[in-house]
């Protein structure tokens, strides 16, 4: 039963499993809106390691060198390079090159988000995503998202949306996202902070999605959302086939995150994890 007081629970690892036993499952039943483990990642490191990113040309800074790009990943995306098999795998084998020595001197944030998502899934094995030939998938994403970008109102499935059933994801019932906020765009208001819907998705609500009618559709059937509000190094986990959005950001400061999805099945003793 969809709750009024659906909230995000706070805490460190521990607590969330002392609340909840399955906590993979408890998201998946709509029991909590998401695990927020604040500063999970040193702050200090994230500014550490953007300087990094900016010196060698991986992100860019508006104010100083213009760019049309209005997102830039570092990592591999398999919404835009999942459709060519080959060089989806290609490009992920670059990533995970680049993540070898982007991190040295600091905290590896993969590794950091990686043992979380092992915390929350007790007596699995939490692994990159591979395929039966032994490639692998990208193991995580760096997305910066600049002004006026942002996701409207959606969900993720690899399984039930994207129907990729000729990758290994698609195996799997359950799909999440774990996001490491690592910088906050400028404007307070309009930082692009998530909004989670108390809404699991039906393919009666596809058309509304599909029209951008879901702000009415959920003012209209008083579904409860909340708002994560994060600093850098928080790091929050959620059911992705629950509604979610991305506001739309703005300034000259882009909102940059560590993202990835991962998924899991009740009767599978594999947790895999994808970008």
């Amino acid at each position: 039963m969809l709750s009024e007081t659906w909230q995000a629970f706070e805490g460190n690892t521990s607590e969330v499993l002392s609340q909840f036993p399955e906590p993979l499952m408890a998201l998946a039943r709509v029991e909590t809106a998401a695990f927020v483990f604040r500063k999970a990642f040193p702050s200090e490191h994230c500014k550490g390691l953007l300087n990094r990113f900016y010196d060698r040309g991986l992100l860019y800074d508006p104010r100083t060198k213009p760019d049309s790009r209005p997102r830039v990943d570092i990592g591999t995306s398999m919404g835009i390079y999942g459709s060519d098999r080959d060089g989806f795998f290609e490009h992920a084998a670059q990533s995970h090159n680049v993540f070898q020595t982007l991190f040295e001197g600091y905290e590896n944030p993969i590794q950091v988000m990686y043992e979380t998502l092992s915390a929350l899934a007790p007596g699995k094995k939490v692994m990159t995503a591979r395929e039966p030939d032994g490639r692998q998938h990208g193991p995580a994403i760096f997305r910066a998202y600049y002004d006026g970008v942002g996701h409207f109102p959606h969900f993720d499935s690899a399984r039930k949306r994207d129907k990729l059933i000729t990758y290994q994801i698609s195996r799997f019932k359950y799909q999440f996202s774990a996001v490491l906020c690592f910088q906050n765009s400028e404007v307070e208001a309009e930082r692009g902070e998530p909004f989670l819907y108390q809404c699991p998705w039906t393919p009666e609500i596809q058309p509304h999605l599909e029209q951008r009618t879901f702000h009415e559709f959920a003012r209209e059937n008083d579904i409860p959302k909340l708002q994560v509000d994060l600093e850098p190094g928080d790091l929050y986990v959620f059911f992705t086939e629950n509604i979610h959005e991305v506001p739309h950001v703005s300034g000259e400061t882009p909102r940059i995150v560590l993202a990835a999805f991962f998924a899991m099945s009740p009767d599978d003793d594999e947790v895999f994890v994808w970008s």
